[in-house]
């Protein structure tokens, strides 16, 4: 009889994520979040007739997560009985003497089992046996190196694991080093990863394989491009696993980078929000280039006035110069004066040569200034 397993894989809760770049009451909005997405992901798996989660690490921002919400994640489990929920410590809440998970606060629901010991865990009755493979300490170990040859009474082999695949190490080395080449090494029929906060390999390119990261349920900012998912995984004992990213994330989290050098940018910029408005999203505009003050204080006015379109709409304008009206000089060359003399009254008499805009006259100016050599003082 071949052998078949369905369940969910997730990884990098990060509860209690303190967001500290963040104003704090966005912050609060999105802790609280996080704690909302482990109950949808719970909820995901039975809608998909899945009784199995596998959680790879990091279910904690930190070593001490505040009393409250470890029982308030705990309670999230214990809604869902059906559901049996297998988790390791990651590197960022590691089960070392003294860990959350080691404490008397920490009592797992019947339906949640916590694997602080690298062991083989049966499980007969899915004809599989999985792999724990908890972060204790900081290590540079590969974290599987303890699983040994493939037994008859094993069934699927699933290793559940926190750390770096060569591919995803840092510069300083990150810890718990995992070979690329771990599902083939010790003879896994699938390896569950925790540690990268996107799902990789893309499911989407890659919809069969034997190791992916799961990545985060909740997007924790704006480089976490493809995060708010957990792997939907159908894996059998011939040919490779069948992996589906579903998407269980409250927000959307964007970023416009943009130039601004002319009031028209601004115009421009106000376009590029419509289709990104919504209560679910957190946009960041990054702007840089040359206003005038009016320019700024156009800009200003957009985001007061779009701001309630969003869960939030922040700016970061570390590189944008504001130059008071009419106060930029004017090129010091006499045929860059009469080019950009030529440019104003292009933009003063409607339009460019080609039917352009006077906005982007506008720009052209603004550029133009600001490249242009200058008289010195």
């Amino acid at each position: 009889m071949s052998l078949r397993l369905r369940f969910l894989h997730t990884a990098d809760w990060h509860l209690g994520q303190p967001y500290r770049s963040l104003p704090p009451g966005l912050a609060s909005r999105l802790r609280e979040e996080r704690l909302s997405a482990v109950g949808r992901l719970l909820s995901l798996a039975e809608r998909q007739g899945v009784n199995l989660v596998l959680a790879a690490g990091d279910q904690f921002d930190g070593p001490n997560p505040d009393p409250d919400l470890v029982r308030e994640v705990l309670g999230k489990i214990a809604e869902h009985p059906g559901i049996e929920v297998h988790l390791i410590p990651g590197n960022h809440d590691p089960g070392e003497p003294g860990s959350i998970y080691r404490r008397a606060l920490f009592e797992p629901p019947p339906n949640l089992r916590v694997h602080l010991d690298a062991s083989p865990v049966p499980l007969p009755e899915r004809g599989a046996t999985l792999y724990p493979c908890p972060c204790d300490r900081r290590s540079g170990d590969d974290p599987l190196s303890w699983i040994g040859p493939r037994r008859p009474e094993d069934g699927l082999r699933i290793a559940l694991a926190h750390g770096s695949l060569p591919e995803c190490l840092d510069p300083e080395g990150r810890t718990y080093p995992i070979p690329a080449d771990a599902p083939t090494r010790y003879d896994l029929d699938y390896v569950a990863l925790g540690d990268w906060h996107t799902a990789r390999p893309a499911p989407e390119q890659h919809p069969t394989g034997r190791m992916y990261y799961a990545g985060a349920p909740e997007v924790g900012g704006w480089d976490e491009v493809g995060a708010g998912s957990a792997l939907l995984v159908d894996l059998g004992a011939e040919g490779e696993p069948a992996i589906r990213r579903l998407r269980c994330g409250g927000f959307r989290w964007d970023e416009i980078t943009v130039e601004l050098y002319a009031d028209g940018d601004v115009l421009a910029l106000n376009r590029r929000l419509d289709p990104l408005k919504g209560a679910d999203r957190l946009v960041r505009l990054r702007v840089s280039g040359r206003l005038s003050a009016s320019g700024r204080e156009g800009l200003d006015r957009l985001i007061e006035e779009r701001a309630p379109e969003f869960a939030a709409l922040l700016l970061r304008d570390e590189a944008l110069v504001i130059a008071a009206d009419g106060d930029l000089p004017e090129p010091a060359d006499p045929m860059l004066r009469e080019a950009l003399a030529r440019l104003v009254r292009l933009r003063d008499g409607g339009g460019g040569p080609a039917g352009e805009p006077p906005e982007v006259v506008s720009r052209a100016i603004e550029l133009f200034r600001a490249l242009a050599p200058r008289e010195q003082d």
